[in-house]
């Protein structure tokens, strides 16, 4: 049934129907009477009565957009013709997540192409996975994942449909057994927002392949790029590689903004396509970015040396030619029809994402003179480029800024500062800033008499008698103010730090018009110049790099290593004893593959020698800089391997002895990077000792309102305690009580039994092979062992197979056929690393062959990846595990590595590694031999004939339970296969409750490791 307010609505629409339909009754009185209050049934707070400022208010009317004429060849193409905006704009907090656009009720919604494009324009834009049209008549809604055409008809990208007569009905169009109006309360509600109603409509989106914004306009820009290093190249033959990466990042920079600044008002209207209309254009555009540089003061337009920038300004722009057509063409595609976008609404986090990826890239040129765009090295190592979520910047930043500015006035915030150290684009900057924005602007309207001179006001200014925040805005000049005295970042990326000014600059641009822009010109130029803020360089790496001196050192290896003094570069941030707060998303990889060489290498072990460990991240000693140059908070989102990680223990000692470590968020299985298999964590720091408290988000599948819902409850927060030399086990209070009751008169693995991994070739396409090789004797063979071939208690024989020759001392005692397949491939064999760097080894082996003296032992196989213990006993010296593989030899004669099994493949000891293990995507644990090593075993008293018994039991249950495996795998009758997999389950709660007994747990605790309590 019809919720009675929709039906009333209903009632009085239809009296008057004929009326509305063939009158002049406007969109404007239809908004009044109608929509806004079919937009309060769905439950969004329509009039503001909450009475929040503009950026959080749940609706905004009239969301600023200034619509052009077009002058399309189609009838669809004039989807626009006077001066509109989006109707309403609706906000879950801060972040834009559906628009609806109204019509009169004269407007044939279900044929006329132009109002769908004009809704589908903004809402594909804007990133939005849908929009809802309508007329009160007809609600339509539309895909915004679709990317708009102006061929399109009214019915491209429709996915509902209905008239107000029939929102009680069924559509036969929908799935399931939804009223038309349940369909639109269950999409476009409140309640089905938070819930994430939008959010599964856009995964699924995704998944049927649709291309949204961010990937077209990067594909766009990529295109500008790649045209505009062809034809430079080609037209300015002395050019040289740094001069046309500056070149190009500056004219699609400069084009990019004054384009979004005609969108917004702010710049005359269709300015940049009237300088693209006739020839000379890059001459033309030049003109602009001059004057330009005359109103905004930015360093994105910077031509003549100024006392206000130390930067260097811009003297090549000026000298280098640009053809015609290639400028044509990219501003052409900036305007409707040519061009989809609507830039006033273009999100600034989907820009950033853009600029991220577009970064990823740079020019070389070839010995030919030739342009070629390539992936950046750093960004290889990092295996891609993974721009940070809206919702975690936005968490991060209101868990290290807010709690600061708790106690403050504008008064008393004078020298407050925020920097990340590598800001890439600006995204953190961004949210920031805007922070900061909200927050001086609702200390400014509690007493607006008092700052008119940071004010401007919009509205009455009041409300029944009280000051309406709403009805004020920060001028020009205080949101400059905000800007330089108080965001700050560093990258050592040139053109990321002028992505990542640009961005600021719109930034501070935003929700201006051109009257205020004006009005601020008679005073000073509208922009600040952030060559003081926002810098490039080393955040790691300082001149004492160069303590030796410059020789040996070229200057590209002296730009590629960018040394940075950061006292030197802020020194008046760091006469205050540093910033306030750092916040970022450092970059991941390992230490070793910085491509500055040893050097580089040598220097950060030097520099970081308290927490340097081989073979660690470079994240790891971004969190130890943020801690030096923060007299604060400090918040990063990272790779979460640090918590269990070996190389990082010196790492999380420095923790422990810093004490600022507030609150840990540890996405186990939930990827915020989307399918970069990166399993991450957001870390705060505090000012002063704290206690330390966790969430663990374990589920995979969320939405960010049900991300943030988590993460922003304390009631989901626990207290963690840590230990010097020790993982950080993010575990509640009852839990680490058990994990302390399970070690409690136990012995750790790695002290009864060697341990080792698997051996490692560094030439596996030699000595792999995926058929047996019959031509080799088959005393040199082994069958390779991986993951998938190991279950609990159960080998799956499908391997591969593996040339073994680590028992040969001397290559002439090989058979003929494997030297002559050595022989083959020795300048591959001979070429790897390990060969390389230590003389005396022979080139015809492996290159790591640890603990080959205890391969003809009986052993115990893991794989090195699995969502719970996986242990299997190999007795037949047939098997061979590479690199990553863990092995257990039987080494101990003692204890029967039976008895072992059994234990490690217990719930109990598959519970007690959640605790040591590190956890990777999708709930799969890394099981490495420094992680199992530490797994704690009940260690029998043999001499003891109780205890002795103990150990014989589970022996005995283990022989049954290998007997019923190896059935299972050779059953071929379904119903005899089901009554052991039955036999099977029986038998493995028998071990279980063997295993329980022996570490002497009660119900509860078992209650608990079954997930029950």
């Amino acid at each position: 049934m019809l919720p009675p307010e929709l039906q009333q609505l209903i009632t009085n629409f239809s009296e008057h129907y004929e009326s509305y339909k063939n009158s002049d009754y406007n969109e404007t009185a239809l908004r009044r009477d109608f929509l806004d209050e079919f937009i309060k049934i769905l439950g969004w707070d329509v009039n503001n009565k909450a009475n929040l400022h503009e950026a959080f208010r749940e609706v905004i009317h009239e969301d600023r957009l200034k619509m052009k004429e077009t002058s399309g060849k189609s009838p669809q193409s004039k989807a626009e013709g006077h001066n509109r905006a989006p109707d309403y704009c609706i906000q879950q907090g801060s972040t834009k997540v559906f628009y609806i656009e109204a019509k009169k009720p004269s407007v044939n919604l279900r044929d006329d192409p132009s109002p769908a494009l004009q809704v589908r324009r903004y809402g594909w834009t804007a990133g939005m996975p849908v929009c809802l049209l309508s007329d009160f008549d007809e609600f339509v809604v539309y895909d915004t994942s679709v990317q708009p055409k102006n061929t399109d008809n009214a019915a491209v990208a429709r996915i509902f449909y209905c008239n107000y007569k029939d929102l009680d009905a069924h559509n036969p169009k929908n799935a399931g057994t939804e009223t038309n109006w349940e369909y639109l309360y269950n999409l476009f509600s409140k309640e089905a927002v938070w819930k994430g109603s939008l959010l599964k409509l856009k995964t699924s989106n995704k998944k049927k392949g649709t291309q949204e914004v961010d990937e077209v306009f990067l594909q766009e820009i990529e295109t500008w790029r790649e045209a505009l290093a062809a034809n430079i190249t080609n037209r300015n033959a002395t050019i040289t590689e740094r001069e046309l990466n500056f070149v190009i990042q500056k004219t699609i920079d400069r084009i990019i903004f004054l384009r979004i600044c005609e969108d917004r008002g702010i710049e005359e209207e269709g300015l940049l396509r009237t300088a693209a209309g006739g020839k000379d254009i890059y001459r033309h555009l030049l003109n602009l970015f001059m004057d330009a540089d005359d109103r905004y003061n930015s360093g994105l337009f910077h031509f003549h040396t100024e006392k206000a920038t130390d930067d260097e300004p811009d003297t090549l722009s000026e000298k280098i030619t640009i053809d015609d057509k290639v400028l044509k063409d990219i501003i052409k595609n900036l305007y409707y029809p040519d061009g989809p976008y609507e830039f006033a609404v273009l999100p600034a986090d989907i820009l950033g994402s853009i600029y991220e990826r577009f970064l990823g890239k740079v020019i070389r040129l070839t010995p030919g003179h030739r342009a070629k765009v390539e992936d950046k090295p750093e960004v290889k190592k990092a295996g891609g480029v993974y721009y940070t979520p809206q919702y975690i910047v936005s968490y991060i930043v209101e868990n290290t800024v807010g709690p600061q500015l708790a106690d403050k006035t504008p008064l008393t915030l004078k020298n407050f500062r925020i920097v990340d150290p590598a800001c890439g684009s600006g995204s953190f900057l961004i949210v920031a800033y805007q922070y900061l924005l909200n927050w001086y602007l609702g200390q400014y309207t509690r007493k607006p008499d008092q700052y008119k001179k940071q004010l401007t006001r919009t509205g009455s200014g009041k409300t029944g008698g009280l000051v309406n925040p709403a009805d004020y805005k920060l001028t020009i000049a205080e949101r400059k103010r905000i800007l330089t005295d108080h965001i700050y970042g560093v990258d050592i990326d040139t053109q990321a730090v002028e992505v990542a000014r640009l961005s600021l600059l719109l930034k501070a641009l935003e929700g201006l018009n051109s009257q205020e822009i004006q009005k601020e010109l008679f005073n000073e130029r509208v922009l600040p110049n952030l060559s003081g803020n926002v810098k490039c360089g080393n955040s790691l790496i300082g001149n004492d790099f160069y303590a030796q001196g410059l020789l040996g050192f070229t200057e590209e290896e002296q730009l590629k290593i960018n040394a940075f003094d950061w006292d030197k570069e802020y020194p008046e941030v760091f006469k205050d004893g540093g910033f306030d707060v750092v916040v970022g998303n450092p970059p991941y990889f390992n230490i070793q593959t910085l491509g500055a060489g040893a050097k580089e290498v040598k220097y950060i072990q030097d520099k970081y020698d308290r927490i340097w460990q081989d073979k660690s991240d470079i994240l790891f000693y971004f969190i130890y800089k943020g801690l030096q140059i923060s007299k604060g908070s400090l918040g990063f989102i990272v790779s979460n391997a640090f918590l269990f990680s070996d190389k990082a223990q010196k790492l999380r000692n420095h923790i422990i002895q810093d004490g600022r470590l507030s609150r840990i968020v540890n996405f186990e299985q939930y990827m915020v990077f989307g399918d970069a298999s990166i399993t991450s964590g957001i870390f705060i720091f505090e000012k002063g000792k704290q206690k330390t408290k966790a969430v663990v988000v374990k589920e995979k599948d969320h939405s960010p309102a049900e991300i943030s819902e988590i993460i922003n409850n304390d009631k989901n927060y626990f207290d963690v305690n840590f230990t010097q030399n020790d993982v950080f086990a993010l575990v509640n209070e009852k839990i680490k009580l058990l994990n302390a009751r399970i070690d409690k008169d136990t012995t750790p693995l790695q002290d009864l039994f060697i341990i080792g991994k698997g051996m490692e070739t560094a030439a596996n396409d030699v000595f792999l092979f995926k058929e047996y090789p019959s031509k080799f004797p088959k005393k040199y063979i082994k069958k390779r062992l991986v993951g998938e071939n190991i279950m609990p208690y159960y080998l799956v024989d499908k391997p591969d197979y593996l040339l073994y020759i680590e028992n040969v001392e001397d290559f002439k005692l090989l058979p003929d056929a494997i030297q002559q397949h050595l022989k083959a491939n020795k300048k591959r064999l001979s070429e790897r690393a390990d060969k390389k760097r230590r003389s005396t080894a022979p080139w015809w082996n492996y290159t790591f062959a640890m603990h080959k003296e205890y391969y003809h032992l009986p052993k115990i196989w893991c794989s090195y990846r699995s969502k719970n213990n996986a242990f299997v006993l190999d007795e037949t010296d047939e098997y061979i595990g590479l690199t990553n593989t863990t092995v257990i030899f039987g080494t101990n004669a003692v204890y029967s590595l039976k008895y072992l099994m059994a234990l490690l493949n217990s719930k109990l000891l598959s519970f007690r590694y959640k605790s040591i293990g590190k956890q990777t995507g999708s709930g799969v644990f890394e099981y490495f031999a420094n992680g199992v090593g530490k797994l704690p075993i009940f260690v029998p008293d043999m001499k003891k004939a109780a205890e002795k018994e103990k150990h014989d039991n589970l022996v005995a249950l283990v022989d049954q339970m290998l007997a019923l495996k190896k059935r299972e795998q050779t059953e071929s009758v379904p119903q005899t296969k089901t009554m052991i997999g039955r036999q099977i389950k029986a038998l493995d709660g028998e071990i279980d409750k063997a295993v329980y007994k022996l570490y002497g747990l009660t119900q509860e605790e078992i209650r608990v490791v079954e997930g029950e309590a």
